[in-house]
């Protein structure tokens, strides 16, 4: 693979600027809402030697790549991409789930146009506890292998976790920001109660 032609078509296109930590997977599952929020609302810098690239198992075909990516569901080993390839194709007919984690789900199969094998899912419609997944594309992690631009290796993708490194932080200062909040409240609060006593006399 061509590191510098795939580092100048990713500078070309402007979409998701993310960062993620890859390392051994753990049993601590984040809100897939706040995952995503994470992505959306936070400003990262673009580290492409730290990134890595989506392939099928089977074909080796380029699916995606880190920046796409806005986390994972551990539960059902999936990466959640916000982007994936074109050579990702949704099937137009609707399927839909029965039993399992995703039981009375209606999906999209997400095929690879190289060898037209199984990658992933679209949801389309969920039960409420999966409804921040409709609409994204959910690939299967036993699928795929990633190919690491740092040092040219390939590690399956079910050896690795894609939590997004914003998410901690994000959360982090949130509570900083409501714990200001209180305080300016209690603040108000007294000055409020200042001034009716003050009317009161």
């Amino acid at each position: 693979m061509n590191r510098d032609l795939f580092l100048n078509e990713m500078s070309n296109s402007c979409s998701l600027e993310s960062s993620f930590d890859v390392g051994p997977c753990d049993s601590t599952q984040s809100s897939i809402a706040d995952q995503l929020r994470a992505v959306k609302d936070g400003e990262t810098r673009r580290d492409y030697m730290n990134g890595s690239v989506l392939q099928c198992m089977t074909c080796n075909t380029v699916l995606g790549d880190s920046l796409g990516i806005c986390g994972e569901v551990q539960s059902l080993q999936l990466i959640v991409c916000l982007k994936v390839s074109e050579d990702v194709r949704v099937s137009k007919q609707l399927e839909m789930s029965l039993d399992g984690h995703l039981a009375f789900s209606t999906y999209h199969v997400l095929r690879c146009a190289g060898c037209k094998s199984s990658v992933g899912l679209a949801l389309h419609s969920t039960p409420e506890h999966l409804s921040a997944l409709r609409n994204l594309f959910l690939l299967r992690k036993e699928l795929i292998n990633c190919y690491m631009l740092r040092n040219g290796k390939y590690v399956q993708a079910s050896k690795m976790c894609f939590k997004h490194r914003l998410m901690d932080k994000n959360i982090k200062e949130l509570k900083q920001d409501l714990e200001a909040q209180l305080k300016q409240v209690k603040i108000l609060e007294g000055m409020m109660d200042k001034l009716c006593t003050h009317s009161v006399n």
